[in-house]
């Protein structure tokens, strides 16, 4: 049985019959709220009468089939979009969970972030292939009130086959989800790197652990991440590699080859540079080192400092109007 048809069983309503569902109840609920505005409030609320009774009424029909028309097709694109995500991950013998934004991911989303302000839909695990990966489309809210911003990522992690120091990678060329967290590295715990791999990324250690960075980041690792990954966002946080890109619609063949090219090439590079990392400083054992006692807590943290430039914004703002004011009187004597 397919995945689709188990949870199809699970839920009882299949997934296609859904869409038809959710479809007559937008029309439903807009038909009660039609009746109510147009034979009702117009006429007796407002006091229409005769043409310009007529008229409203008409408009309230017209935007209603507009509102209802445009749900229709929202809601028919994310099945479809849904069932062809079920179909792939049965043909490449993966998993598909439509919502996990109670699991906790990890990484700097999970840290910065409140829970009430992230969620992560269509989970894809793909653990048991080669290579080993999960991906979710991420989103959160970042600020709050009028100035709260939603970003969406599509993250990907990658197992390590030992811990190593956090590594934060941070792509210069855009707006991605690690620029766009409330805090971001200190600016001390940057680290320079020879060629234009610095001019590309920005990359962070935890201090004392320069070494170590350089250890992992080869210069055959760093070519390969110019060449496959200059857009991306990156970090390792003990034994997994954090990975974070642009959203992908992964029924498309194009975004689904971007993601294995890129899931392909970050394991490869990783896992052979911390197959074999120890950390000197890691605390001795009291019996058989097991993972997550293999590194001392100041590789595991980075210092960070608060990006000033959405405070400042949303200080400003509630001023922005009275400045307003004062520059129009001013021209208005």
């Amino acid at each position: 049985m397919t995945a689709l048809a188990d949870r199809e069983r699970a839920e009882g309503v299949p997934l296609r019959r859904r869409s038809g569902v959710l479809v007559a109840t937008a029309a439903a609920s807009y038909l009660a709220i039609a009746a109510v505005v147009a034979f009702y409030l117009l006429p007796v609320g407002f006091g229409l009468t005769s043409t310009a009774l007529l008229l409203g009424q008409v408009a309230v029909i017209l935007v209603g089939a507009a509102l209802v028309a445009f749900a229709a097709a929202a809601i028919r694109r994310h099945a479809v979009r849904q069932a062809a995500l079920y179909d792939l991950v049965e043909r490449a013998g993966w998993r598909y969970t439509p919502d996990v934004s109670a699991r906790l991911w990890g990484g700097s989303i999970d840290e910065q972030i409140d829970r009430r302000a992230r969620a992560s839909r269509d989970h894809i695990d793909a653990m048991e292939s080669d290579p080993p990966f999960d991906a979710a489309l991420r989103t959160f809210s970042v600020g709050e009130g009028e100035g709260a911003r939603l970003v969406s990522t599509l993250a990907l992690r990658i197992p390590l086959p030992a811990e190593a120091p956090r590594i934060t990678l941070r792509s210069r060329s855009g707006r991605g989800a690690l620029s766009s967290l409330p805090s971001r590295p200190a600016r001390g715990a940057e680290l320079r790197l020879e060629g234009d791999f610095s001019d590309v990324f920005e990359v962070s250690v935890p201090a004392g652990y320069e070494t170590a960075a350089l250890y992992v980041l080869t210069p055959d690792l760093m070519v390969a991440l110019l060449d496959n990954a200059d857009d991306v966002d990156m970090e390792v946080v003990g034994g997994v590699l954090h990975v974070y890109l642009a959203p992908l619609d992964l029924t498309d063949p194009g975004d689904l080859a971007r993601l294995l090219n890129v899931a392909a090439v970050l394991h490869d590079g990783f896992f052979r540079r911390t197959r074999r990392y120890r950390d000197e400083n890691a605390p001795a054992p009291t019996g058989r080192r097991t993972a997550g006692d293999t590194l001392a807590s100041a590789a595991r943290t980075l210092e960070t400092r608060v990006r000033m430039g959405p405070v400042v914004l949303a200080v400003l703002a509630p001023f922005v109007p009275l400045a307003v004011g004062l520059v129009w009187m001013q021209i208005t004597g």
